[in-house]
């Protein structure tokens, strides 16, 4: 995964093992979750209002214009909200408790609204109508590029 990213972006973060490591724990594909954050963040290059110091892979918290979203300490915390937000639209179930909860948008979520990928569109974006299906895309180029 983090060879995928490298070949568009040599400076990115090396995050796909906190990707598969906390995935698994959720029951979350880490890896489809990696390809969502090179969908929010342009393969880590941050080309929108998100900024790399705030370590928010999937936009959590910005919501349209200037605002720019959540803030997390590390590299492993926003990989783990984000993979908290998506728990949120996947499941009714209580959240695990190995981790502390970090996503600040988790209780505005539709909870179960979203259990496949694309059932992300609208939901994750707005208007968002083929969110999902850009991020399985990614995933594609992401397996077959190996």
């Amino acid at each position: 995964m983090d060879q995928f990213v490298k070949k568009v972006n040599p400076k990115a973060p090396a995050l796909g093992e906190f990707y598969q490591t906390l995935g698994k724990y959720y029951g979350i594909r880490g890896d489809v979750a990696f390809a969502q954050a090179i969908h929010e963040t342009d393969y880590f290059r941050f080309t929108g209002v998100v900024n790399p110091e705030q370590n928010n892979f999937a936009g959590i918290g910005a919501t349209g214009g200037d605002t720019r979203g959540a803030r997390f300490e590390s590299a492993e915390e926003g990989v783990l909200a984000q993979l908290q937000h998506l728990y949120a639209y996947a499941t009714t179930k209580p959240l695990p408790n190995q981790y502390p909860l970090v996503d600040p948008r988790f209780h505005l979520v539709d909870r179960g609204s979203a259990p496949t990928w694309t059932a992300l569109n609208g939901k994750w974006a707005v208007p968002g109508t083929t969110y999902g299906q850009s991020i399985l895309a990614l995933y594609q180029q992401m397996i077959h590029s190996v």
